[in-house]
């Protein structure tokens, strides 16, 4: 099973940056967490979670939190395919094509 104790501090930290911003995005509106919470579906003991960078929230409640703050976007960028370089070059270069020499004369 996994805890807080035994994932990775990168995640604990990203998770808790997560927490933290989606606190200012709810006081910059002026809501309680219970209301906030309850707009998404949550408790406010749920939501409270999210605020704290508790990973057990399923992702679902995130997106539709982003979504009512208008952040939607944002998940949609970082999930985003990303274009080997290299492919995008072979697709954006213009081959040059020569005249036949077996034109037909007038």
């Amino acid at each position: 099973m996994v805890t807080m104790d035994n994932i990775n501090i990168d995640v604990k930290h990203l998770l808790m940056q997560l927490g933290t911003r989606l606190k200012q995005a709810r006081l910059a509106r002026n809501e309680s967490q219970e209301v906030f919470g309850a707009r998404i579906g949550l408790t406010r003991q749920t939501y409270s979670k999210m605020e704290r960078g508790i990973f057990s929230v399923p992702i679902g409640y995130w997106l539709v939190a982003s979504d009512m703050l208008g952040l939607l976007q944002s998940w949609q960028e970082v999930l985003a395919e990303k274009e080997n370089l290299f492919e995008q070059f072979e697709k954006n270069e213009v081959t040059r094509k020569r005249a036949s020499r077996n034109t037909a004369r007038k």
